[in-house]
């Protein structure tokens, strides 16, 4: 297998419900370079877990992901799209012993290449959207739900591809529950400031000095 580079793993301003001393972690990641065949396309998420959860490096997401948003920017097989933990056909499926992703520097790696399942997710109101990504399968069965749909296919051994983690950032305040839906509710506007989102990713990626 080619050599895969590390993707942007940037934190937003993340915002939980919970205890004030519950410290919240907030993890951007960004796939890019697998869809290249396809058309290009990319996909945004947010991870959210509590601190302690990336004390071993790794988030489990059969026990300690709080929260997730997953944004495509869409390709000439499957349009752009969002979905998160908040829609009401939310689901991680596939969640073996080692599932989750590394958020200690070590390159998270579809195709099983890095030893953990990064799972299936599945959201939309009807769970009409799907995301493996171990195989790199984007689909969405809007108009042909609960039969296939638009699915497009990524490279896992793509030389172009890069997935990359930065982090984690410890979100010091905690807002109310009713700010933390509007947070949720924002990030589908996400795709009209992808551009200007990844500068700032190269730009804390600069300010690291630790680009994985």
């Amino acid at each position: 297998m080619k050599k895969t580079l590390a993707l942007i793993t940037l934190v937003s301003a993340s915002v939980l419900s919970g205890p004030s001393n519950a410290m919240p972690v907030s993890f951007d990641l960004e796939y890019t370079g697998y869809w290249e065949l396809d058309g290009g396309g990319s996909l945004l998420g947010t991870l959210i877990a509590d601190e302690g959860a990336a004390v071993d490096g790794v988030i489990d997401f059969g026990s300690e992901l709080l929260s997730w948003t997953w944004d495509w920017t869409g390709n000439s097989f499957v349009s752009a799209f969002s979905m998160s933990s908040f829609d009401a056909g939310a689901e991680i499926s596939n969640m073996g012993a080692n599932t989750g992703i590394f958020v200690d520097g070590t390159p998270n790696l579809p195709g099983f290449a890095d030893g953990l399942d990064q799972g299936v997710f599945t959201g939309g109101d009807a769970g009409q959207f799907r995301i493996d990504f171990e195989f790199l399968t984007i689909e969405d069965r809007t108009f042909s739900f609960p039969f296939g749909g638009d699915l497009t296919t990524g490279d896992t051994t793509s030389p172009t591809g890069m997935i990359t983690t930065i982090g984690p950032i410890v979100v010091e305040g905690v807002p109310e529950p009713a700010t933390y839906l509007l947070f949720a509710a924002a990030a589908a506007g996400v795709l009209a400031i992808q551009r200007p989102r990844r500068q700032q990713m190269a730009g804390r990626l600069a300010q690291n000095g630790a680009l994985a």
